[in-house]
């Protein structure tokens, strides 16, 4: 598929503000499922500077930087990009990823090991988690884990897809506008939550059962005859031989030619779209955001 993308954050302050350096992810990820074919990022007021970057994990930024004070910070990113991947399941997975736990090299264990670690353990309340965690004394995500790996009879392709869709049968999507995730105890036991908070609940399983996950974070085509869209996030899991494969449990799909990514890491503060603060005593803002998704054509490739 071929997407024309337009996505437009506004910041706006109480009075004028010194913006600090900010760091933008709004590069669409350089990627074999995904290629742009064009990108401009605009942004008012013009920066005084600017520097691109590829992070630890493989995601372009751009770090700007401004002078003066200002009242409006806007960022308008426009795309038009080809997904290049019809089919999720377009591999061979080695006899070593079938079966759970899944074996991987010491190179790659050793690299992994950020992304096999649970965020919230049981039993540990951690900095920045929303939600009221309730009083139980048990691990509802292990026990999640647990039972869907006897179901699957260990299989880990298996254990994915019915990780993924016992989400989205069980977990109501709701959108949600206050900022960070909810503790994935918490959204177990409520069963209702936001995308970032259904991702970040799948990468906890995933990392349960002892596969490598980490949160991604772009764009979905969803209603194809709606063009209004918003930021997406899902998780990718890492299978050996294979790579980095995408689930999206808020919609029960194995991420194919309908989602763009822009940034992938272990923890969903290191995809954010926009990091950045600034200074002003007693100053108050607002953000908004609008995206808009628009498939301009059916992909063509010949071999």
């Amino acid at each position: 598929m071929i997407y024309s993308v337009r996505h437009i954050t506004r910041y706006t302050y109480a009075k004028q503000v010194f913006l600090e350096p900010h760091t933008i992810r709004l590069l669409p990820r350089p990627d074999p499922s995904q290629q742009a074919l064009e990108h401009i990022l605009r942004i008012e007021p013009e920066p005084g500077g600017r520097a691109f970057g590829l992070d630890l994990w493989g995601n372009g930024f751009l770090q700007v930087w401004f002078n003066g004070l200002h009242k409006e910070l806007r960022i308008e990113s426009t795309c038009r990009l080809q997904t290049l991947r019809e089919n999720p399941f377009d591999y061979f997975l080695p006899p070593c990823g079938q079966t759970l736990p899944m074996q991987y090299s010491a190179v790659e264990q050793e690299g992994l090991q950020s992304c096999l670690m649970r965020r919230y353990p049981f039993g540990q309340e951690q900095r920045g988690a929303s939600g009221t965690v309730p009083d139980r004394h048990r691990d509802d995500v292990a026990e999640l884990a647990a039972m869907l790996r006897r179901q699957t009879q260990q299989s880990s392709t298996g254990f994915l897809s019915a990780l993924n869709t016992w989400l989205f049968t069980h977990v109501q999507r709701s959108e949600r506008l206050e900022p960070g995730v909810l503790h994935p105890q918490a959204l177990l036991f409520k069963r209702v939550g936001s995308c970032r908070d259904l991702a970040v609940l799948f990468v906890e399983t995933c990392r349960e059962a002892g596969i490598p996950a980490r949160f991604a974070s772009g764009y979905q085509e969803g209603d194809p005859d709606t063009p209004e869209a918003e930021l997406h996030a899902w998780a990718e899991v890492y299978l050996p031989g294979i790579g980095w494969r995408g689930y999206d449990p808020t919609h029960g799909l194995v991420v194919a030619d309908r989602h763009i990514v822009l940034a992938a890491a272990p923890e969903p503060e290191q995809t954010m779209p926009v990091a950045g603060n600034y200074r002003g005593t007693g100053v108050s803002s607002h953000i908004s955001h609008e995206v808009w998704m628009i498939p301009l054509a059916e992909k063509r490739i010949s071999c």
